[in-house]
């Protein structure tokens, strides 16, 4: 089932099925955040959003599930280029 950009969805967990997994509704969004960025399926960003997490707190969350930071060379350039744009203004 493919989504059309910018569409949205619900998903809705029970209590009792939060309470059977013995989780908080902030827990079971963090782990599903961090199931789908180690799946490639969310950029950190998004899967940060996600979980109501800065960048920052997301990170430390992955690094004590040792999940790591995917950085390929595309993502590597364009981050060289925003460096190189803020450092021209400056």
């Amino acid at each position: 089932m493919a989504l059309k950009k910018g569409s949205e969805f619900s998903v809705i967990i029970s209590d009792r099925m939060l309470a059977q997994a013995n989780m908080s509704e902030e827990e079971f969004k963090l782990e599903l955040g961090l199931f789908l960025f180690s799946k490639g399926v969310l950029t950190m960003g998004k899967a940060s959003e996600f979980a109501e997490l800065s960048q920052f707190e997301f990170q430390k969350e992955m690094a004590g599930r040792d999940i790591s930071i995917s950085y390929d060379e595309e993502e590597f350039e364009k981050d060289f280029q925003t460096i190189m744009k803020k450092h021209k203004k400056d």
